[in-house]
């Protein structure tokens, strides 16, 4: 190690640029490791996580399902296999300050939900049991972020007071700051016990069967606790499942209303990553990023093995000597790849301190969402041990092919120093497969760059179905500031009429679900004549919203009419589908005086008194979508959108939307608000960001590329020198050197795009379901990023073609 440092601080600018190549192909690895493991793989920070269980209610609909409280209570008691389980709900809550109120995020828990953990409190004392008595004072415990950045490490906190929708919380303890909640990113301000889950509400799944009861605490029907227990010692999660189905059917026997087609499963939580259904689609593309960022240390490889070969070639000399004096071929390997495993090394530190700045800069970017996301990020012991693996395995894959050609035994001619020469058709050597396979890899992702760029620029162009440019939205839940639901009513009503007053707006509207809004509701409706009786129907999109929605969404009702303030709770109940809905469901009729019914044939009837236009719903590349309307004014909610048009821009609505309802309520705590076409933008953002990513990865792999073909043109040109030293004396013109040191050059580019169009076309077919208004054979994005690497490449071989055709040939001709 200590000749491998001298070795290369007698190189420095070939040190320099390897010591470069590893840090960005190790450091970009790391950062994303580091993401990646932060929010999918790293353990909970509890007692025994291998012991913790993920208990979830299933149906037809929803396979791993949230369980009711009462339902909780019993399997909490009556299970055979779990030393103790505990229920759990991620939480909206109105946080009331001095002077203000906004949304903060917590959870609900039950009372063992820290004492099952084994987490304990940095100061204080954590949520127990007794505090999850109905008749028990109301508590809070808070996390170590809130108790840091809201008051300020305040020495005497425990016992202070915080106000949840104007209800006092006596703080009892701090949470520990590594311990940020059970769902990743998602990091809870604040815990309360279930006993007091009426004063907020819970956030993600939410099951509703009708039944008994008047809350989601005594409604068993109503499943929103996700449930995590710790097994017995000695007992598995096979065990514990079969146990929970004979404890799923036994109590399906006792409440066959709310409980029938019910059963319960278990999962080990260390599988569990943020849900089993969402995990079968973010496993694939944490995968997915890993190895495109990966092409990255391949490519960064390549080019050091390249460097390394070149460099091996002048140190013909002193392999041959040391051949010569008894030095095995394995001695050699081992000095060779020590000298790669040194600049790994160093590479790897510098490469820390990238992915330090690059995990900075992505957890420092403010996502489109209506909440705050928290990653814990950190680069700790798991990192850097990633880090060194992939220092050893870079220094291996760019040292060992080098090192073993290096090392073959030729003494007498190493001795001499002889450079072979090649005879008739030019060989391709393993430096030229290197680049070739470089160029490849540059090509693939530009292209995918290209295809998702031209999708983001499709799906921008695209019209939605209504203008998104001059709608406003304000969305709130008027529980939150202890409205009753009749007074929630009037509020926006008032609302309406209020919002219609500020200069510029052309209509107002309420909505419980917007389109592209990630507050989604669907309903599984019954249609006579598609179902059978008894059976469950489809499930379907809807929204309920006041009578002037459509004028004011731009949205025109093709069909029928529109909802009236004379559609109420006592009339007959009414609904209004769009096109896609009534084609699929009467395809050649009139959907207008048709009916379904919600959930059972034997649900509510809802009439179809008209038909409205298409409109895009989830996202902006969806195909047609069935979606229905129903009439707000039959069915009042607490939480609604605010929906306002203007002539003028709409984030000056927006803010002058904020500005009058908070004069209305001034504790008002908005869940959403922003514009229409910032909500569209917040779907875009898979697109934008693999767009980003994909685009980084590969204008880095087109440099490390193009700095790849420079070496092994330049070197080929110094090796060259005396030939070309000749052809310029015999009269050969400049012109005539650079197009012979190019057409080397250029060769491989060629090869290498070639390469590069077979996997960019295996990679278009496995993202095609991402595009949007392109093919995966879209010939603009291939033609671009084809002629942006020849284009690249040709300036790498320009260079040495030039400084080639500047031989003074007198000079070239005395080189040996």
């Amino acid at each position: 190690m200590r000749f491998a440092l001298r070795w290369l601080r007698r190189s420095p600018g070939f040190t320099l640029v390897a010591i470069a190549s590893f840090a960005i192909g190790i450091g970009f690895n790391t950062a994303l490791f580091t993401i990646v493991d932060a929010v999918l793989f790293k353990p909970l920070p509890v007692a025994a996580p291998d012991r913790l269980v993920d208990v979830f209610t299933t149906s037809r609909a929803t396979p791993f399902g949230t369980t009711s409280y009462l339902d909780y209570l019993d399997v909490k008691a009556q299970n055979d296999v779990f030393e103790d389980v505990a229920g759990y709900s991620p939480m909206f809550a109105a946080l009331n300050l001095d002077t203000r109120s906004r949304m903060a995020i917590g959870e609900v828990v039950t009372g063992n939900y820290f004492p099952l953990l084994g987490v304990g409190a940095a100061a204080g004392r954590t949520i127990l049991p007794d505090d999850d008595r109905k008749d028990a004072p109301r508590v809070a415990m808070i996390s170590h972020r809130y108790w840091v950045r809201e008051l300020a490490r305040a020495p005497e906190v425990v016992g202070k007071t915080l106000r949840i929708r104007g209800n006092p919380y006596t703080i009892v303890g701090v949470a520990p700051s590594s311990f940020t909640g059970m769902v990743p990113v998602l990091a809870p301000e604040l815990w309360i016990p279930a006993a007091s889950s009426l004063e907020v509400e819970p956030l993600g799944m939410h099951d509703t069967v009708p039944g008994p009861g008047t809350n989601r605490l005594d409604r068993r029907g109503d499943r929103w606790m996700f449930l995590r227990a710790r097994l017995k010692p000695g007992k598995t999660v096979a065990e514990a499942e079969a146990n929970l189905k004979v404890l799923a059917a036994r109590l399906e026997q006792a409440n066959p209303q709310t409980n029938k087609n019910r059963s319960t499963i278990a999962k080990a939580t260390s599988d569990v990553h943020f849900h089993p259904a969402a995990d079968s689609t973010i496993l694939p593309i944490a995968g997915g990023l890993m190895f495109v960022v990966g092409l990255v240390l391949l490519t960064a490889c390549a080019n050091v093995a390249s460097m390394l070969l070149a460099r091996a070639s002048g140190r013909q000399r002193e392999i041959g000597i040391r051949l010569a004096i008894g030095a095995s071929r394995a001695r050699l390997v081992r000095q060779l790849v020590t000298e790669a495993l040194v600049m790994s090394l160093i590479g790897a530190a510098v490469g820390s301190l990238l992915a330090w700045w690059v995990t900075s800069f992505v957890t420092s970017i403010s996502l489109p969402l209506p909440f705050p996301l928290a990653f814990n990020v950190r680069i700790d012991a798991r990192v850097l041990l990633f880090t060194i693996g992939a220092a050893i395995f870079s220094a291996l894959l760019a040292g060992l092919a080098p090192a073993v050609q290096a090392s073959r035994p030729s003494v007498v001619a190493d001795m001499r120093g002889d450079r072979p020469i090649g005879r008739g058709a030019r060989r391709w050597t393993l430096r030229d497969v290197l680049v070739t396979g470089q160029m490849a890899v540059t090509a693939a992702l530009l292209v995918v760059a290209a295809l998702l760029t031209r999708t983001l620029l499709a799906a921008q162009r695209t019209n939605v179905g209504f203008p998104v440019d001059k709608i406003a939205i304000a969305s709130t839940d008027m529980t939150m500031a202890q409205y009753t639901p009749e007074r929630s009513r009037q509020f926006f009503d008032d609302a309406i009429a209020r919002l219609k007053t500020i200069p510029g707006v052309e209509g107002a509207a309420l909505a419980t679900r917007v389109p592209f809004s990630i507050n989604y509701n669907r309903w599984d409706i019954w249609i006579p004549d598609h179902h059978r009786p008894g059976e469950h129907g489809d499930f379907v999109d809807m929204t309920s919203v006041s009578p002037d929605y459509f004028d004011t969404m731009g949205v025109p009702i093709v069909e029928g009419r529109a909802f009236t303030p004379d559609d109420r709770p006592n009339t007959q109940w009414v609904a209004i589908a769009n096109e896609t809905f009534a084609r699929r469901y009467w395809p050649g009729q009139s959907a207008v005086g048709k009916t379904f019914r919600s959930r059972v044939s034997d649900g509510p009837v809802f009439l179809i008194v008209g038909v409205a236009a298409d409109h895009k719903v989830l996202t902006v590349g969806e195909p047609p979508t069935p979606f229905f309307h129903v009439a707000l004014s039959q069915r009042p909610n607490t939480y609604s959108s605010l929906i306002a048009r203007t002539r003028g821009d709409a984030n000056t609505l927006l803010r002058d939307m904020r500005r009058e309802l908070l004069a209305m309520e001034p504790n008002l705590v908005f869940v959403e608000n922003q514009t229409m076409a910032a909500e569209v933008s917040t779907t875009l953002f898979p697109v934008r960001a693999g767009a980003w990513l994909v685009s980084g990865v590969g204008v880095i792999a087109m440099i490390l590329a193009a700095v790849g073909l420079y070496g092994v043109i330049a070197y080929s040109v110094s090796r060259r020198t005396r030939e070309i030293g000749v052809r310029m004396a015999l009269g050969a013109r400049p012109s005539i050197v650079v197009g012979l040191v190019m057409q080397q050059g250029l060769l491989l580019a060629v090869a290498g795009v070639a390469l590069g169009c077979v996997i960019a076309a295996i990679a278009a077919g496995l993202i095609a379901r991402a595009l949007y208004g392109v093919r995966p054979s879209d010939p603009v994005s291939w033609f671009v990023a084809i002629v942006i690497v020849l284009a690249v490449a040709a300036l790498a071989n320009f260079i040495p073609a030039w400084r080639a055709a500047r031989v003074d040939p007198s000079i070239a001709l005395r080189t040996e």
